[in-house]
């Protein structure tokens, strides 16, 4: 799992976080394997805020970044990242280390519009200026078109389940579980931060409380335009799926696995898949 901070100079895991995601100086991008961080490397904002020509979260979307750990942000780039499948974090520490911390202790706040900066979300709905009727003496342009130029779009809110849900019933006997995975799948893989838009699914087969077989299903919908989360729960159920264990489901997906009979199971992404089987099924008490 890739994570992207905006830092001040010179980044890394004891910089201070900026309070300015667009014009921060510095994203400190860690990459966190079954809870332990593996790498730790920076990226330059060279983004639109400061003259450039991409926005910042363009940049870290290019950069297969699976999430952003942010105090602040604008509507605009909310958006943006979960068009592209990228979860939005939001956190009130000082450092990267301590960010990174909340997060690997699944303590960090999934973000929706209401997270987004006060003063973009303020900018985004105020109405346009007026400006005084042109006199002689005034230069031409200078408020002749009176507030009526186009503003900034509001997107609609960007909706997220809460991180926390209730402790998963375990039946005896057999079962299947599918676990949303971010690489090529299978046992050794790494949960995924996103439900429908991961790349696989590791299905695993489980007798008593061991593991009897495991079977890789790539993610057919990862770019359809819409209703990704419903169609890829059909398809898990159509298996035989049980259980679904992923970083983040959508605010669709519930509805629907309720009515197949499946439960979520929300773990920390970044974990092997079968260390998140194992705790978070294999070794908790059964009904």
């Amino acid at each position: 799992m890739r994570v992207a901070i905006p830092s001040n100079v010179p980044g890394g895991l004891d910089a201070t976080i900026s309070p300015h995601f667009g014009r921060c100086e510095i994203f400190t991008v860690v990459e966190i394997r079954s809870g332990k961080i593996e790498n730790v490397s920076t990226v330059e904002n060279q983004g639109s805020h400061l003259g450039f020509g991409p926005t910042p979260a363009e940049i870290l979307a290019s950069k297969s970044v699976d999430a952003i750990l942010a105090q602040g942000m604008g509507p605009k780039a909310m958006q943006l990242f979960a068009q592209k499948g990228v979860a939005v974090y939001m956190t009130s520490a000082k450092t990267v280390r301590e960010a990174i911390n909340e997060l690997v202790e699944n303590r960090a706040k999934l973000a929706s519009l209401e997270d987004a900066c006060k003063e973009a979300r303020e900018s985004a709905r105020s109405p346009p200026p007026v400006f005084p009727p042109f006199a002689p003496g005034m230069g031409v342009g200078r408020g002749m078109g009176r507030g009526m130029g186009a503003y900034p779009f509001v997107p609609p809110t960007v909706q997220y389940p809460p991180q926390q849900m209730s402790k998963p019933s375990i039946s005896t006997g057999a079962f299947k579980v599918g676990v949303a995975s971010q690489g090529p799948g299978g046992a050794e893989d790494l949960v995924s931060p996103m439900f429908g838009r991961c790349s696989t699914f590791t299905v695993l087969e489980i007798d008593g409380k061991k593991i009897k077989n495991i079977r890789i299903l790539p993610n057919q919908y990862v770019s359809a335009p819409s209703g990704v989360g419903i169609a890829v729960v059909q398809m898990l159920a159509n298996e035989g799926v049980r259980y679904i264990l992923a970083g983040r489901f959508g605010p669709n997906v519930s509805a629907v696995a309720g009515q197949l009979g499946i439960q979520m199971i929300m773990v920390p992404p970044g974990m092997k898949v079968k260390d998140a089987v194992e705790q978070y099924l294999l070794n908790v008490s059964r009904g």
